[in-house]
């Protein structure tokens, strides 16, 4: 109930702004964890428009951080909006039929990102015991 809820303020909020879906992330917080103002053509009538919200249950809060896009986002990454541009509808029902939600991560790179960083991480801790100095 909670996600349904600030999914229909924000999609008002969106329809009253000047730029619609177009409009520039407002608010929130920046790579630095700090209050950032709105800047004026990213304000709403009906107030801030963050591009997201996390929240917790844990401990009952919400921020809205400010972030540079991620290059395999499943939302907005430029192999998935070139698809929906290109397949429309036919792209949708590919993803919503996909039965091991695997779809989305093979059109936007992120299984290739993983994958690489699953690598990355095996570099890193392939430690061995033998090249600690004894005592």
């Amino acid at each position: 109930p909670i996600a349904a809820g600030m999914a229909a303020e924000l999609m008002v909020a969106m329809f009253h702004h000047p730029l619609g879906q177009r409009a520039a992330a407002s608010g929130g917080l920046s790579s630095s964890s700090t209050f950032r103002p709105a800047v004026n053509d990213a304000e709403s009538a009906l107030g801030l428009l963050p591009h997201q919200i996390r929240g917790t249950v844990v401990s009952y809060t919400m921020m809205t951080p400010t972030v540079p896009a991620f290059g395999q986002c499943t939302a907005c990454s430029s192999r998935v909006v070139d698809e929906y541009r290109r397949r429309g509808a036919g792209f949708v029902g590919d993803v919503c039929r996909d039965r091991d939600g695997g779809y989305l991560e093979r059109v936007s790179g992120l299984d290739e990102f993983r994958r690489a960083a699953g690598e990355a991480m095996d570099g890193c801790l392939d430690w061995d015991d033998d090249d600690e100095e004894e005592d």
